[in-house]
């Protein structure tokens, strides 16, 4: 088939990736200078090694193409997956691209609901269809691949086997599609996403029970996964979560409930459970250190919201720091991509020492705080850390570390719910 993708998101790469993978021919339209150019260049987008690579192989096996215009292009199906900047000016410019031969739309954006019938009224489209994304940052190929393709579809038959021959290569059982009407799907998305955020910040609620009473979370998260109806999936409690999609989808949930004029008291909770988590590093360094960190030095591994991404929106890091230097302590961060997002938020802190080594943002501290668990952070040299910091306390946000082999290093031990 001849498919065209419009957009600049992760979920327009993760749909190229595919769909050129499996034998499509695959016309992508970016619709942005800065992506166009790392394409061009054959950069790495999206802080994907993996997924970059990929890319570049189908452009190069000439089953991807990247379009400057769609002028003669008649793509059998056309996917749009825009992002948020690129909607707004769609919706206000209305579409350039002709569809008329295009025999089916389909709505892979990660927007707010509604935006679906926005689609089918600027594009004029006869069929459409809308597929929520569950892609993961930093696992962006893998994500994809879920057990089922959810579908809002309102057509008849003629269009479901038609996304049944789009998706066949990747999704080849006829049960592997959940068809329902669109707002149903819009609405599963982010209920999806609701219920992830609730079984993270139930666990952070218990973890700060738990150290009170002085049990240990992790013992009881390990016998609580072992339960089938719980899973052990999104188990883990720690220093809040963070990223723009989550986040963004937990505000639009809350709104989309509330206009209904039902007490959404959950979901408010929810978010709050969050917010407040992001503190919690800062309260333990303020009680370790009793109330006084103007004369600290604090060192940080992690500011990105999770591994393998960029990405600082919604990061606890940003709490964090914030709450140190409101009080005079002086932050040195490493991290392997955000460092450089971070200095652009944070262009004339003082308080702020980026440093390209994971060692280097020891040197000298009076603490040790784990925010984001890279893989290059689980098994760190003791002895170096022991020689680098000033004083040897190691708060673990995201309990990644054995407390009493820590403990045995000559270090204090702080996690979370530990």
């Amino acid at each position: 088939m001849h498919i065209q993708i419009v957009g600049a998101s992760v979920n327009a790469v993760a749909m190229v990736y595919h769909l050129s993978e499996v034998g499509h021919q695959v016309y992508w339209l970016i619709g942005d200078e800065q992506l166009q150019s790392l394409v061009a260049q054959q950069a790495t987008i999206f802080n994907d090694q993996t997924l970059s690579r990929q890319i570049y192989q189908h452009i190069a096996n000439k089953q991807l193409s990247i379009l400057q215009n769609v002028k003669g292009k008649s793509p059998e199906i056309c996917v749009y997956a825009l992002t948020s900047q690129q909607f707004d000016e769609f919706r206000e410019n209305g579409i350039q691209e002709e569809i008329d031969h295009s025999q089916l739309v389909i709505n892979y954006s990660h927007l707010e609901m509604g935006t679906t019938e926005i689609f089918q009224q600027v594009t004029g489209a006869k069929q459409i269809v809308y597929i929520p994304d569950f892609l993961q940052e930093g696992n962006v190929i893998n994500s994809f691949l879920t057990r089922s393709l959810i579908v809002g579809c309102e057509s008849d038959e003629t269009v479901k086997r038609l996304v049944q021959e789009v998706f066949r290569p990747i999704f080849p059982l006829p049960t592997q599609y959940n068809f329902m009407s669109i707002r149903a799907a819009e609405f599963t998305k982010l209920s999806i996403s609701g219920f992830l955020a609730t079984k993270v910040s139930f666990m952070n609620d218990l973890s700060n029970a738990a150290e009170a009473l002085g049990v240990d979370i992790e013992e009881v998260r390990i016998a609580m996964s072992t339960d089938t109806r719980i899973g052990e999936q999104y188990l883990y409690p720690g220093c809040g979560f963070g990223g723009g999609n989550l986040t963004r989808d937990i505000l639009t949930l809350k709104e989309v409930v509330q206009s209904t004029g039902n007490v959404n008291g959950l979901l408010n909770k929810i978010w709050d459970i969050n917010e407040y988590q992001k503190e919690i590093i800062f309260r333990k360094l303020w009680k370790q250190f009793d109330c006084q960190l103007s004369d600290k030095v604090i060192g940080f591994w992690g500011a990105a919201f999770k591994p393998n991404t960029n990405s600082l929106a919604q990061a606890p890091i940003l709490n964090i720091l914030e709450a140190c230097w409101a009080q005079g302590a002086v932050a040195k961060v490493h991290d392997p991509s955000a460092l450089e997002n971070l200095k652009a938020l944070y262009p004339d802190q003082e308080l702020l020492i980026l440093c390209d080594e994971p060692y280097d943002a020891t040197q000298g501290a009076d603490a040790l705080c784990l925010i984001t668990e890279w893989k290059q952070y689980w098994s760190p040299d003791f002895l170096r850390l022991k020689q680098n910091m000033r004083q040897h306390n190691l708060i673990d946000g995201r309990n990644i570390y054995n407390p009493h082999f820590v403990r045995e290093q000559g270090f204090r031990y702080i996690g979370i719910g530990r």
